[in-house]
């Protein structure tokens, strides 16, 4: 009961900061030149940004399968397509446990190295996209903001730190879960317990990633940093926003980055169209344009997650079924 009321709190404090950045976004927004440009929206262009949303699941599925010890190409891409629709409407990013729980009970994979690889790979994700936003907006605004590249520069310097160091600061987050779930009372629990034994000793490991796995890691989040720009680029021009490369690739990023805190939000709801309208007015997009533009790629690209989820979904009963 007492968990049933957490949740419940929990949603309800979601639902009002999603829908408070909601507020504020569509207060920005003029509906009727929104309304207009929807009108008259390239579908050609939408039917190629969902070929490219397919092609960044694609390859997204790929690097995971890299990482893997036993998980078929297959297993890999529905855990992934459902794991982005989760994102999509979770709050605090609690859909990518999705991920390593559904390779668990359908492949075998070890849940606790599947985590720790996501982890890697979203800590990757991240430094790539601040060290792309350093050049986007070098070459936007040349000097103009040294300022803000001296930020945008130590917080890439800082999350390459982390990266090169993983191991300890994995360890160290572990003791301090490990502390944390003592002082609550969770330690107690014995899945709690359980899993936290498993990661740890996942992360303690001899294991280390082949120069075959680094190299998909890297390529693949390149690959994927580009399709998603170019998909983004695509949606902006459906509605008559012909962009400069830069201007989109400073939009998108801080889109992404607000998208990917761990917010107390209904998923990216709300913080995507925050951070796409601030990165966007930042690179010289009127504000109403801005705002309808994020709420646009924010519907379009969640009916795409939702299309991948779909099929990945019947696959998983199936799967289960058949066992």
């Amino acid at each position: 009961m007492a968990d049933a009321r957490r949740r419940a709190r929990q949603g309800a404090i979601a639902l009002l900061v999603s829908g408070g950045l909601l507020a504020l976004v569509f207060s920005q927004m003029d509906t009727d030149a929104a309304l207009a440009r929807l009108r008259e929206a390239d579908w050609r262009l939408i039917g190629l940004s969902f070929v490219l949303s397919f092609a960044v699941l694609i390859v997204r599925g790929l690097r995971f399968r890299f990482l893997t010890s036993q998980s078929p190409f297959s297993s890999v891409i529905a855990a992934i397509a459902g794991q982005n629709f989760l994102n999509r409407v979770a709050p605090f990013r609690l859909g990518e446990l999705s991920l390593p729980y559904l390779l668990h009970r359908t492949t075998g994979e070890p849940p606790a190295t599947s985590l720790i690889m996501l982890v890697l790979v979203r800590l990757i994700e991240l430094w790539a996209l601040f060290v792309t936003a350093i050049g986007a907006v070098l070459g936007w605004f040349g000097g103009a903001e040294a300022e803000r590249v001296v930020l945008l520069a130590a917080i890439a310097a800082a999350l390459g730190l982390t990266l090169l160091t993983f191991r300890r600061w994995l360890g160290l987050g572990l003791r301090l879960a490990d502390a944390l779930a003592r002082r609550t009372g969770l330690a107690e629990r014995g899945a709690v317990r359980n899993a936290l034994d498993r990661v740890h000793e996942a992360a303690t490991g001899d294991a280390r990633l082949t120069l075959r796995q680094h190299a998909a890691l890297l390529l693949g989040t390149v690959a994927i940093m580009a399709l998603q720009f170019a998909l983004y680029g695509c949606l902006l021009r459906s509605l008559g926003f012909a962009l400069h490369p830069l201007q989109i690739i400073v939009g998108v990023t801080a889109a992404q980055v607000a998208g990917a805190l761990p917010v107390l939000s209904v998923g990216s709801v709300g913080t995507h169209e925050t951070g796409w309208a601030a990165g966007f007015v930042w690179v010289g997009l009127a504000l109403p344009d801005a705002v309808m533009t994020g709420v646009y790629t924010q519907v379009v690209t969640l009916a795409f997650a939702v299309v991948f989820a779909g099929p990945a979904a019947l696959w998983w009963v199936r799967r289960r079924r058949d066992g």
